[in-house]
């Protein structure tokens, strides 16, 4: 795909930062989470360019009540400085697409093309901005509006809470509407303070080489239709006395399964698996954290050892099972994290990491993000809501990011692998060929 960029500029708030909010410290899970940018790409079906100038200065209004994203990351000193320095905004053209239609059947790493930030490109220099967004005319007159953020201050539902915050700014007003004003909170640093943590100790990094040009990148969708087939299925299965599971919770299973079978293929032997998901904090935590808490507010729940059998015919229902496990036993330890002081916290915290850690090179980890919740889809700026909602690839290896899917209550499983060869293997999955539909994008 090839890009033309019209114009690159710096967008301000509209109200400078106060001077006591100039300063703003990591907190104790902030530090925990790899240098990465987290995004986001929006497609609308819209005679866009007249609506350019909006987008501008709503986003002006917006990131007064989102003051660090328009900061920048100082590294030595483990902060954000919020001396409005400005969050980047990018209008292109894109000179060789004639349809939004076409962009789902691209290949994932050519939607990098509508993103300003790859991925990878963090902590490069004090004047890098941390929010970078771009706005993509195509010729049928439909718009793509990518957001990438640093992982540094934000999560997956921190940027929903931003998206939607900016959405609603935008239509504040138009055709006599009024708009509910979104209020971010930014208390996590001194709700779970760093306190004296050394931060040579971090998350473990599963990105591999970050620029990684043989990653493999597909989307499986998973429709609503093959979801409650599986799970009936499952049920049957009266061995593993699983009554109740939740959609997410088969589709991870599934895929988690593949990406197991693909490492028996490598190393031509079963190796002991853990599977780890990130476990969204803010409704979990006593008292409930404000639901636009922003900064990263999610915990690592981890599954205990799996060595699979040559007996293959359980193994879906098994993993929901130890996912069941490891999500209720982190959803025990959000419920108190508020409360256990600074060691507490890093054992709540550095738990998964240390595990992880530990096991490098003699266990196969698979990593799970859930994004299926997220309201994206809510996101209208004046065009209507969004007709794809799509994430940014990244190179982590055995790697899945859970997407919804707009019509039909299905999901989208975002799997990345390290070459198209191991993909084959994971494509060749029972289940995988029974209940998922590759949109193949290259």
């Amino acid at each position: 795909m090839k890009i033309n960029v019209v114009s690159t500029k710096l967008i301000k708030p509209r109200n400078p930062t106060p001077q006591n909010l100039n300063n703003y410290h990591l907190s104790f899970t902030d530090e925990f989470v790899p240098p990465m940018n987290v995004r986001i790409l929006l497609f609308y079906q819209s005679n866009s360019k007249q609506s350019i100038t909006k987008l501008e200065d709503s986003l002006v209004q917006t990131l007064s009540r989102f003051h660090p994203l328009a900061g920048r990351y100082i590294k030595t000193d483990h902060l954000i400085d919020c001396s409005d320095q400005g969050a980047e905004f990018i209008e292109a053209e894109a000179v060789d697409v004639e349809s939004i239609a076409l962009v789902e059947k691209m290949e994932p790493n050519q939607l990098n093309h509508l993103l300003s930030r790859q991925f990878y490109e963090v902590d490069e220099a004090t004047t890098l901005p941390l929010l970078s967004i771009q706005a993509t005319h195509f010729k049928c007159g439909g718009v793509a509006i990518g957001v990438s953020v640093s992982h540094r201050v934000f999560d997956g539902a921190s940027l929903e809470t931003f998206v939607l915050a900016w959405s609603s700014d935008c239509n504040a007003g138009d055709d006599g509407r009024t708009s509910a004003m979104i209020s971010p909170s930014f208390d996590s640093p001194e709700l779970l303070p760093r306190g004296n943590l050394d931060c040579t100790t971090r998350f473990v990094d599963n990105s591999g080489a970050w620029n990684n040009l043989d990653n493999c990148v597909k989307r499986f969708l998973f429709t609503n239709e093959a979801i409650n087939s599986l799970r009936y299925k499952l049920r049957q299965d009266k061995s593993k006395g699983i009554s109740v599971m939740s959609r997410v919770r088969v589709v991870c299973a599934v895929v988690a399964k593949g990406l197991i079978g693909v490492d028996k293929a490598r190393h031509g032997r079963s190796r002991p698996s853990l599977v780890v998901q990130a476990v969204n904090m803010r409704e979990r935590t006593v008292p409930p954290l404000p639901e636009h808490s922003c900064g990263n507010l999610a915990v690592q729940a981890i599954t205990r050892s799996i060595l699979m059998s040559e007996n293959v015919t359980s193994h879906v229902g098994e993993l929901v099972r130890v996912l069941d496990e490891a999500i209720g036993e982190t959803a025990s330890d959000c419920s108190r994290i508020l409360s256990v002081g600074a060691d507490g916290l890093s054992d709540i915290v550095v738990k998964a990491s240390a595990v992880v850690t530990s096991s490098s090179g003699e266990a196969n980890v698979v990593w799970f993000s859930d994004w299926s919740k997220f309201k994206f889809y809510g996101a209208d700026f004046g065009w209507g809501k969004p007709v794809w909602a799509s994430i940014g690839p990244v190179a982590g290896e055995n790697t899945m990011i859970l997407t919804e899917k707009k019509e039909g209550g299905g999901i989208e499983a975002w799997v990345h692998l390290n070459s198209t060869h191991n993909m084959a293997i994971f494509e060749q999955d029972e289940e995988i060929r029974l209940f998922a539909k590759c949109d193949y994008l290259n």
